[in-house]
C-alpha cells in the first residue's frame, strides 16, 4: 500500500476543485494507494518534469512522482490540461 501525499500547491488546487472533479481524482489516489500505476493514461514526462508521471483525467492533469522505497505518492500538482506543463 502507498500512501498519498500533496504538495502545497497541489492541495491547494484540490480544495478549489468542483464536487465532480473532485470525486474523479479522489478515485485516482486510490488507484495510487493500491500501488497501480500501469494505466494508459499514465505517461512518463520529460524535459524539465523529467522523473514525474502525469495521469491524464479529462481535461485535467494529475502530475505525481513515486518514492517506492517510502511506499509514497507525492503529487504535485492538479490542474487543467492548458498549464499544466507550463
Amino acid at each position: 500500500m502507498f500512501v498519498v501525499r500533496l504538495t502545497p500547491q497541489a492541495e491547494r488546487a484540490y480544495t478549489h476543485l468542483d464536487l465532480v472533479t473532485r470525486a474523479r481524482v479522489d478515485h485516482v489516489f486510490t488507484q495510487f494507494e493500491q500501488g497501480n500505476f500501469q494505466h494508459r493514461n499514465i505517461r512518463a514526462l520529460h524535459g524539465q518534469y523529467a522523473g514525474s508521471l502525469r495521469y491524464r483525467l479529462g481535461g485535467w492533469r494529475v502530475v505525481f512522482r513515486v518514492d517506492y522505497a517510502d511506499q509514497v505518492v507525492w503529487v504535485e500538482a492538479i490542474t487543467r490540461r492548458g498549464g499544466a506543463y507550463r
